[in-house]
């Protein structure tokens, strides 16, 4: 074999190693940067999570963290993003093979906040809520949060077959378990907020049978 062309596969195999090692570097700190962004959230809060805390929690130097995320609005936009995306696979993971929508709409409460409550959907309500008074995050996530809030309604249709005229019910309860999530971090006894799940459960069931809620013969909740 020519020694010509083994020096260049050679160079060219050590050049595709690099590239790849790279990549895989890139990846690595920014899963590094969301686990300690979601810790550093979810303990301290939107306000007191800087990016260099962020980065000394990672174990990232400031430079590495400035490679990656050049402003904190940058961090916690990658932040909802990436908390989004698994939390889809969650879902879908939970609703597969179920195929009865008035079951998929029951359990939608206990679904919720088993994906919600969990420390990546504080740090997001934390982010959401401290946008109100950030104007840089506020303007970065406003085009981010009407995609998910789409993407978001029309995972739901598929997976429920719930009508666009019920989204309201289906808002209820993401947003009411929102709210327990936060619940769950401030009172000294987070296991009491679930027994408040359980009852909004039994509330959708009750509005089930009251006909309050009722299924119309597309299988939509009303």
């Amino acid at each position: 074999m020519d020694g010509g062309f083994v020096a260049d596969w050679r160079r060219g195999m050590t050049e595709v190693r690099r590239r790849r090692t790279q990549a895989e570097r890139s990846a690595g700190t920014r899963a590094a940067l969301l686990d300690a962004a979601i810790r550093m959230l979810r303990e301290h809060g939107y306000g007191a999570t800087t990016t260099m805390l962020v980065a000394a929690e990672a174990g990232v130097s400031r430079g590495a963290m400035l490679h990656q995320f050049r402003t904190k609005a940058d961090l916690m936009t990658f932040v909802v993003e990436a908390v989004y995306e698994e939390e889809l696979e969650r879902y879908a993971e939970h609703f597969r093979g179920m195929k009865d929508t008035r079951r998929i709409v029951r359990a939608y409460p206990e679904v919720v906040w088993e994906v919600l409550s969990r420390p990546s959907g504080v740090a997001v309500l934390e982010i959401l809520q401290g946008s109100r008074s950030d104007h840089v995050l506020a303007e970065k996530l406003a085009p981010i949060q009407a995609r998910i809030e789409e993407d978001a309604l029309r995972h739901v249709r598929e997976t429920t077959g719930v009508a666009d005229t019920s989204m309201a019910m289906m808002r209820l309860i993401v947003w009411a378990v929102r709210g327990l999530s936060i619940a769950s971090v401030l009172t000294p006894r987070p296991e009491e907020v679930a027994a408040s799940v359980r009852l909004l459960s039994r509330l959708v069931d009750a509005g089930f049978e009251t006909g309050v809620l009722r299924l119309d013969g597309t299988g939509a909740a009303q």
